[in-house]
């Protein structure tokens, strides 16, 4: 009967040593879980490439806001004739559309025109870089002929600037962007002509004008991959202007879908080659500035331009064809303006190994001058640091860290995240707790054992 209660007490004793084994595991794999999980949820910070700013700004270009804006301009306002009422209203619109993005900052410049005092808009998104005076203009026209509505001519342009102009507020650049709405270009490119020979006086550095007059009629004699146009200007010496329109045309081949392709103004296949003049880029030609025209194809022959037929609802307006349009301006401007992207960070150490200190340098490099650093150690708060240190005190076991930088306007970076694991000789504490309970299992064990052989001698001698 003793030997059996003994037995008993001995599978016992195993049992609870094999329970406080499988909660000692247990609590070891519940720790290397979480840790996973906060590896994962610690990736909210990544180092974007070019490339993806670029698809990104593309993904951003938003058609419904494009014919938002258009129809302001065409149903709410109106025709804009210039020293209107309606035209006063729709640079105000303007003003306030580019201000709204917190990021561009607009303005008026007036002048004089046949006795009136009348102005354009002009929006800044300054550069990053202080130490880049150089400047790309986008423009359009925003008045109309007195009894047009101008949904084409020309607020499917300024509907273009407005949503380009919403969309690269975000970033930040390596030169200045300005989005300018010109007046009176029905009268004869009244407003780019001031605009272009202020500029051309005072020096200012105009790497490129990109001039947006018509891009939402869709011809129907188009072909399927030519519905838009980049006009440029082919005579010598305006080499500058061609090498700008192969950038644009190749960019929107690599990131759009935009039907569109280039055209010299010195083809006369459609028109006389002197109608290439009758867009604001010619104000900047004059003044030997690169400029492109963002043309719908052949829109001279459009029947609806300076006419009342000029609405939203006007056959063949294809408002997709002016949203690809606002891509193509939208991704040249930033693959031109070079945004600034977030600094480079490399770690040197530590590397993806284990280690048997738990003192391990941390080094890195990054690519430019910041004005932060800062380390993640197992996806924990951010410790700032000054440049190289140490990871001191770090526990055995599996270990992940991420490096941070910002750059001196903001941008922040991210290394890649580093995994490693500390092993030293010293036993991890789930360990111990293991030897502990094969330790005191043994000696229970033998106690029993040894109680019981002399229970079974005592039994003999008495029997």
């Amino acid at each position: 009967m003793r030997s059996k209660v003994l037995k008993r007490i001995i599978l016992l004793d195993f049992a609870l040593v094999l329970i406080l084994l499988s909660h000692v595991l247990g609590v070891a794999e519940l720790e290397s879980s979480e840790q996973r999980v906060k590896e994962r949820c610690s990736l909210d910070s990544e180092t974007f490439t070019l490339q993806e700013v670029l698809e990104t700004i593309v993904g951003q270009i938003n058609e419904t806001r494009f014919m938002y804006f258009d129809s302001i301009l065409t149903n709410t306002i109106g025709p804009r004739p210039f020293n209107s009422s309606n035209n006063m209203e729709a640079s105000k619109f303007i003003a306030e559309e580019l201000n709204v993005t917190q990021s561009v900052f607009s303005t008026y410049q007036w002048f004089t025109y046949e006795g009136e005092e009348i102005a354009n808009v002009v929006g800044t998104l300054p550069s990053a870089n202080l130490n880049n005076q150089s400047k790309i203009v986008v423009c359009a026209h925003f008045d109309t002929v007195s009894d047009s509505p101008g949904a084409d001519d020309d607020g499917s342009g300024v509907s273009l600037l407005l949503e380009v102009a919403r969309v690269l507020s975000q970033f930040k650049f390596n030169c200045t962007i300005e989005f300018v709405a010109f007046n009176a270009e029905e009268k004869g490119l009244i407003g780019s002509s001031y605009y272009a020979q202020q500029a051309s006086q005072v020096g200012e550095a105009i790497l490129l004008a990109i001039n947006v007059d018509m891009v939402i009629w869709d011809n129907p004699d188009a072909p399927p991959h030519e519905k838009l146009w980049i006009v440029y200007q082919g005579t010598v010496p305006y080499e500058d202007s061609e090498r700008f329109a192969d950038l644009t045309y190749e960019t929107g081949q690599a990131y759009t879908m935009s039907p569109i392709q280039k055209i010299s103004n010195l083809n006369d296949t459609y028109v006389p080659i002197g109608d290439w003049n009758a867009s604001d880029h010619a104000s900047f030609w004059k003044e030997g500035i690169p400029a492109l025209w963002i043309f719908e194809f052949n829109g001279f022959q459009n029947p609806y331009i300076h006419k009342p037929d000029d609405s939203m609802d006007a056959a063949n307006y294809n408002f997709t064809l002016g949203a690809q349009a606002a891509q193509v301006v939208a991704v040249t401007i930033a693959k031109l303006a070079s945004p600034l992207t977030p600094p480079s960070i490399s770690i040197v150490s530590p590397e993806n190994k284990t280690y048997d200190t738990t003192d391990i340098p941390l080094t890195f490099t990054i690519d430019e001058t910041v004005s932060w650093m800062a380390y993640s150690l197992d996806g924990q708060a951010n410790v700032t640091i000054t440049g190289n240190t140490t990871l001191s005190g770090l526990s055995d076991g599996s270990h992940s860290l991420r490096v941070y930088a910002k750059d001196t306007v903001g941008n922040t970076g991210a290394s890649e995240i580093i995994y490693f694991s500390i092993k030293t000789q010293q036993a991890k504490p789930f360990l111990r707790w293991i030897v502990a309970a094969v330790v005191i299992t043994a000696v229970v064990g033998a106690v029993l054992l040894v109680y019981f052989a002399k229970v079974k001698k005592t039994t003999e001698k008495v029997k």
